[in-house]
Parts: C-alpha cells; structure tokens; sequence
C-alpha cells in the first residue's frame, strides 16, 4: 500500500477538495491509499467519506506567520515519525516551499499542484506569489488544473518541460452528467420551476474571485426585460451575506433561488438551460467543463482559461460588456440539448483514465525514484 499525504487546508465542497476526492473514488484503493492533512480543526465536509473509503485527516497547525517556527516543528516531527509517507502532494501554495522543503530534506518525493492563475493582482495575490516563488526550486514534480496555472505558478522554464511538470486535468465521471429528460423534469418539479420557465444558473463560492456582483447585474437586467427565468445559484462563502442583502434591497428574491452547497450537481445541471461563469480569476474552472457535459450553453468570462472551451457550447466575454452577456444567455433561450459525451471523452476529462495514470505516476516515482512520461 503506497500512502500519498495530500497537504490541503480543508477537504470541503470546494474546487479542489472535489476535484481530489473524485481521483480517491477512482483511483485503485488496493494499491493506492489517500490521507489529508488539514489545518482546518471542525468537522469536514468530505470527512465521514475519507474515513470510510480507508483514509485519514491529519491537523497541522494553519500557518499565520507569527507561528512560523512551531509550523515548522510540526512538519518536522510529522514527517521524521511517519515514514509512511514517501510522497507528499501539495495543494496550498503559500506554504509549499516550508512543508515541501523541509519533506525533500527528509527524503520524501514532493509534489506542487497549483489549481489557480492571477487575475487582477491584489496585495494578498502579491503576497502570495512572493512567499511560493521558491517552491519552484524545491518540488520534484509540478501539476496544475491548466496551463494557464502551471505557467503563473512556476514560469516557462519548468511549465513546459514534460519530464517535471503535467497538466492533471480536472476529470469528471462523465455518464453522471449526460443529459436526461427524466432527471430534468424531476429536478425541475423539486425546484418548483415551471416547464416554460428559462432556467440560468451557476456554482460557486461567494468569494471576490467569483464576481457574484457583476451576477447579480445580470438577474437585475434579466428581470427588467421582463425574461420568465430562474436565477439557480449553487454554494456559499464569505460574500453570501452581502450577496442576500442587495438581493433583498433590489427586490430580486422571486427569481433566484439560493441552494446552498449540493452534493447532487449533476442531477442539479439538468434543470438547467444555460451556465455562466464570469470569474475574476480561475485555475480552469472545473464547473465550465461538467456545464458542457449536461449539455449547456456554457458563458465564460474572458478571465477563465481557454483550455475550458472544448465545445461549441462555450462562449468568453469580456465583463465590460455587459450588452453582450446578456444578448448572449438570451440567444441560449430555447436551444437544443446537446449530447457532448464524445467531446469531453476525447478532450481526456474522463475520470477512469485520469485516475490510472495518477495511479501509474505514484506507483513509478515510489518504486523508480523518478517517472518516465
């Protein structure tokens, strides 16, 4: 058994949580076992699941700088008692080049996945880059949700040379989310949604990066040209509070509905007519992709990677136009389902495959000491 230590902050219904316990459903528990270390403390979301399929959650300390040396003291006492562990995957980046340093120094194989890119840089974005450049001097291999990711973590020089650094794609099980008319019509009733109703939506956190503001334009928009929609909005977050006022204040509670976090999302896209994703910054934008598997006119902003647009069904625009985004989602009104099984398959997003290779990369670096693409 090869015990893979993934270094995250929470295994919660977000991005790159999901993305992961996808691969652990998938990947060969016989040969492969998946452990999380987190610095979140309460209950996690994916919690009872890790535990059930064979793995562990183990707490570090959340680093907050003023505790430097004690975050330091954990890693080295975790890993000089656990030999267990001879690889250590990273998902958080500010702190990569301190855990996965201070791995290297003890022997293990390091990991650095970046699952995000810059948009507009801010102060904590300056921050961060400052803090992780180093990693790029440390890590053993380099994964990223995209290019775009690779290349705004690590630069040219280790993004592009194949024999260090991978585009993992965010793989998805497409059967769950082809389109089904039962489904729809069922998901649709529990919505409360009537059949001639236009049904848009999006999934996300209620963070800066996920621009809920510039959505709540488009539902205020929408609902003066007199549109019969439903606005879905799927998640939560730190925003969700302003987010609800303005709804209130605006007067746009009767065509939103606010759902909260789901664990039936592939069921949920039936409902739906059309996606938009107009983020201020994404790594990929994982969303976007199960969008185009239940079939749905997918709206972008130009901030989401192009690696997302795999079908015909994607549209990128600019949020400075917003004439544009809306004539564009009412251009989706009324279009054929379409069926891109195919597509998406070939575009390698099919978790099976994924989820061997994982295997075949962990299973190569433990017994080689190296992988040969």
């Amino acid at each position: 058994m090869i015990r893979i230590l993934h270094v995250v902050s929470a295994m919660n219904r977000a991005g790159t949580e999901t993305m992961l316990m996808n691969y652990y459903r998938h990947i060969d528990r016989t040969i492969i076992q998946f452990d999380f270390a987190v610095s979140s403390k309460e209950l996690n979301d994916y919690e009872d699941e890790i535990i059930s399929l064979g793995g562990r959650l183990i707490r570090y300390p959340r680093y907050t700088g003023l505790n430097h040396i004690k975050y330091i003291k954990w890693w080295k006492e975790f890993l000089s008692t656990h030999e267990e562990y001879q690889i250590i995957h990273g998902h958080i980046g500010s702190t990569a080049a301190i855990y996965l340093g201070i791995a290297k120094k003890y022997g293990r194989f390091t990991i650095a996945h970046s699952h995000g890119k810059w948009g507009k840089l801010s102060l904590h974005q300056t921050l961060y880059m400052i803090y992780s450049y180093r990693t790029r001097f440390i890590a053993d291999y380099f994964f990223g949700c995209s290019m775009d990711a690779l290349l705004t973590r690590y630069g040219k020089k280790i993004a592009l040379n194949s024999q260090r650094s991978r585009v993992l794609n965010n793989a998805i099980e497409l059967e769950r989310y082809s389109f089904n008319e039962s489904v729809r019509k069922e998901m649709r009733q529990e919505l409360g949604v009537e059949e001639n109703c236009f049904v848009l939506g999006t999934i996300g956190r209620f963070c800066k990066e996920k621009n809920p503001y510039f959505t709540l334009q488009i539902i205020e928009k929408m609902k003066k040209q007199g549109i019969l929609f439903k606005f879905v909005w799927i998640g939560i977050g730190p925003m969700m509070d302003s987010v609800v006022n303005i709804i209130t204040k605006k007067k746009l509670s009767d065509c939103i509905l606010l759902l909260g976090l789901r664990d039936d999302i592939p069921q949920l896209l039936q409902a739906f007519d059309a996606f938009i994703l107009p983020s201020l910054s994404e790594g990929l934008g994982i969303v976007a992709i199960e969008s185009q598997a239940a079939g749905l006119p997918t709206i972008c902003s130009t901030y989401v990677p192009n690696e997302v647009g795999i079908t015909n069904l994607v549209s990128f625009i600019d949020l400075d136009d917003m004439d544009k985004w809306i004539n564009k989602i009412i251009e989706s009104i009324g279009v054929e389902r379409a069926n891109t099984y195919n597509q998406i398959y070939d575009a390698k997003y099919d978790i099976n495959e994924n989820a061997m290779w994982l295997s075949n990369f962990y299973t190569t670096i433990f017994q080689k000491g190296r992988f040969e693409q």
